[in-house]
């Protein structure tokens, strides 16, 4: 009898497992987050990244609004990675990244924002300093063509204009996969002078390309993502099981150990 109750319950742990799906919480996904000013933009907006059922792309959305420059804003997804991209993903790791702010941020080396002489803290977190804490590019938002690192400062192919509607399909780069959780969507542009222009007076340029003024690089958005709820159980085996999944795998496993009950009663009976 002892033999029998054990085939049995193993049996129900079975079937409730079977109940269960196996895919990862990957795929399917979407990640949303708020844009947040930096700078002091006027700016605001929303991001997601919808990732596809079978995991190997993303829909990107960005839209803003009241940015305060109408001018190419370059948008890219950065990431803290201590690897390459384009490698295997165990050949790196991410470290979960943040948006920067003035008072960790700014410092006095990257005191270069127009109309200040580098001696002190400025006041702006300009896009190295940013990067401290939201990391390199990892994904640029262009609208068409190369969506890579390479792409960072096409001014040519991103969204122009003091708002934003964008959205785009690219393909997710291997390493990234699993740690979308860990990226921020950075959007850059913003009128440090307040002159109502990416030209600053004093002619200051980016601390990135030299041909850039100061305000085209600075970042002036910032959005930190999480997995939206969808009402997913989590199965504690690196999946998710739908609540009627999860119902039907408790009803199949209630089934099975009335069962294994029924027949011993039947058993001290006899």
């Amino acid at each position: 009898m002892k033999k029998t109750l054990s085939v049995l319950a193993t049996a129900a742990l079975g079937v409730s497992m079977l109940a269960m799906p196996a895919f990862a919480a990957h795929e399917g996904t979407t990640y949303t987050g708020t844009l947040e000013a930096l700078n002091g933009d006027t700016g605001s907006g929303t991001a997601s990244i919808e990732v596809s059922e079978d995991g190997e792309t993303m829909t990107v959305s960005v839209d803003a609004s009241n940015l305060e420059l109408d001018f190419v804003h370059a948008i890219h997804i950065h990431g803290i990675y201590d690897g390459d991209l384009s490698d295997d993903p165990s050949e790196g790791s991410f470290t979960a990244s943040a948006c920067p702010t003035v008072a960790g941020n700014d410092t006095v080396n990257g005191g270069d924002a127009p109309g200040t002489d580098g001696s002190e803290p400025d006041g702006f977190v300009n896009v190295l300093e940013g990067a401290s804490s939201y990391g390199g590019v990892l994904v640029s938002l262009t609208t068409e063509g190369d969506t890579s690192a390479d792409s960072a400062l096409a001014v040519d192919r991103f969204p122009q204009g003091t708002s934003i509607d964008y959205e785009r399909e690219i393909d997710i780069p291997s390493a990234m996969k699993d740690e979308l959780a860990k990226v921020h969507i950075v959007v850059h542009a913003t009128d440090i002078d307040d002159n109502g222009s990416e030209s600053n007076d004093d002619g200051e340029v980016s601390s990135l390309n030299s041909e850039l003024p100061f305000d085209a690089t600075a970042p002036a958005l910032c959005g930190t993502l999480a997995a939206a709820s969808t009402g997913n159980v989590d199965t504690g085996a690196g999946g998710t099981a739908t609540d009627s999944n999860g119902a039907l795998a408790l009803g199949l496993g209630g089934l099975a150990l009335a069962g294994a009950v029924a027949l011993r009663r039947r058993g001290l009976a006899s």
